[in-house]
């Protein structure tokens, strides 16, 4: 645990990081940040967790569930997490190339003369998979 001077409540952290407290309670249940207790039995997080606490929002951000951040925070690996994340960046390649392709689409469907979209050879192109 990081110092005393630096250690911070579960509300506190909460709020740092815009989460509930049961978000936090739920991933030292799960074993992703367990924080040590003080003699009263309140957990207290030092900067060690909080930066912690932030790579999992990270994570699950970028699609990971807890229990593959759990073993990513557990294995030393790095080939193991390169592998992890490398697909993972694949997987939001592919999301990000899905969303543009459907902004293209509406933004194409908003200019659109045409009174039936289906009537538009452009529509019918982009429900092909086309741009």
């Amino acid at each position: 645990m990081s110092n005393t001077a630096e250690s911070r409540r579960i509300g506190d952290v909460a709020a740092e990081l815009g989460v509930a407290t049961h978000v936090l309670r739920h991933w030292e249940d799960v074993g992703v940040l367990v924080p040590p207790r003080a003699p009263g039995g309140q957990r207290i997080y030092g900067g060690d967790l909080i930066v912690r606490a932030r790579l999992v929002q990270l994570c699950q951000r970028a699609g990971l569930s807890l229990a593959e951040i759990k073993d990513l925070f557990a294995v030393r690996s790095r080939t193991r997490r390169v592998a992890v994340f490398a697909d993972k960046q694949a997987e939001l390649r592919t999301r990000v190339d899905d969303l543009t392709r459907t902004i293209d689409f509406l933004a194409h469907v908003l200019r659109c003369t045409h009174p039936i979209v289906d009537e538009c050879p452009d529509c019918v192109e982009f429900s092909r998979g086309g741009s």
